[in-house]
């Protein structure tokens, strides 16, 4: 199993309480699950997936320019 560590400046962490201090790790786990929920969630679906690696790059680079517009790069 991995160890993940959040360090809090020193600067901020002598205003935190016992309590905000339990609140920001009950925070950051939550957000970490899910986010690995999320991950497992895309291997499972791209496993199944029957798409050729041509059609992917194709996908992939549409996906890209599509983002670039959005964004105002292009």
């Amino acid at each position: 199993m991995s160890e993940i560590i959040v360090r809090i400046p020193d600067g901020i962490e002598k205003y935190l309480t016992p309590a905000l201090r339990k609140r920001i790790e009950l925070e950051a786990i939550k957000e970490i699950e899910e986010r690995i929920r999320k991950a497992s969630r895309f291997i499972e679906l791209t496993e199944k997936s029957e798409l050729s690696e041509e059609d992917a790059e194709k996908l992939a680079e549409k996906l890209k320019r599509d983002l670039a517009k959005r964004y105002g790069v292009v």
